[in-house]
């Protein structure tokens, strides 16, 4: 399955597009639904992973900011940012690098993401989620194994249980290096919707 990363931020993209465009090396970014933007960093630059942007873009805009890094459908980190500090990590799969950490999901607090709720909240579809527990049978492991199948679908619910629509979940998990190959096939998906090139990312036309 893809990897991805991305950035959400509860801020218009008309808003934040002067600090996108001076942390952001190599990227794209668009509207999100009503009040939010996503940013899609080249992460193969240096510093320029949704991690390290994440706190400087936070501190510039004044708002948190939630950078999503889904890993080849195994394992999903989040992490919220506030005035360039972080303020909170997720880790759906934490054994995957340390064999001595815990088998569960790190920082499964379903409070850490409020901020980013675009309607509202579904409370038990987020802590579920969070705790890699999926409520849709679809997403279960065929062989009664506990967990979501890909942990795309545990991010799906997370911003699903957060009130955004499937059009602006679907785009979050878009990454830089889908979008380079077809910038212009991927605008006229968000039809009319901006997508915007952030440093040196090839221009759309």
């Amino acid at each position: 399955m893809a990897t991805y990363g991305t950035i959400l931020i509860p801020v218009p993209l008309e808003q934040a597009s002067p600090v996108l465009r001076e942390a952001c090396a190599v990227g794209y970014a668009h509207p999100a639904g009503a009040g939010f933007c996503l940013v899609h960093p080249d992460r193969s630059v240096d510093d320029n992973d949704v991690f390290a942007l994440a706190g400087p873009i936070s501190a510039q805009l004044g708002v948190p900011v939630l950078a999503a890094f889904q890993y080849d459908g195994d394992r999903l980190e989040l992490e919220v940012w506030r005035d360039g500090v972080r303020a909170h990590r997720y880790d759906s799969w934490p054994k995957r690098d340390d064999r001595d950490a815990p088998d569960v999901p790190l920082g499964a607090d379903p409070a850490a993401f409020l901020d980013f709720a675009a309607g509202p909240v579904d409370g038990h579809r987020l802590a579920s989620a969070l705790a890699d527990t999926p409520i849709d049978e679809e997403d279960k492991d065929v062989d009664g194994d506990p967990g979501y199948v890909w942990a795309q679908a545990l991010h799906w619910d997370v911003l699903y249980a957060l009130g955004h629509p499937e059009q602006v979940i679907q785009h979050s998990q878009w990454d830089y290096f889908h979008l380079r190959h077809r910038p212009r096939a991927f605008a006229t998906v968000l039809d009319s919707t901006e997508l915007i090139a952030l440093g040196t990312a090839e221009r759309l036309f």
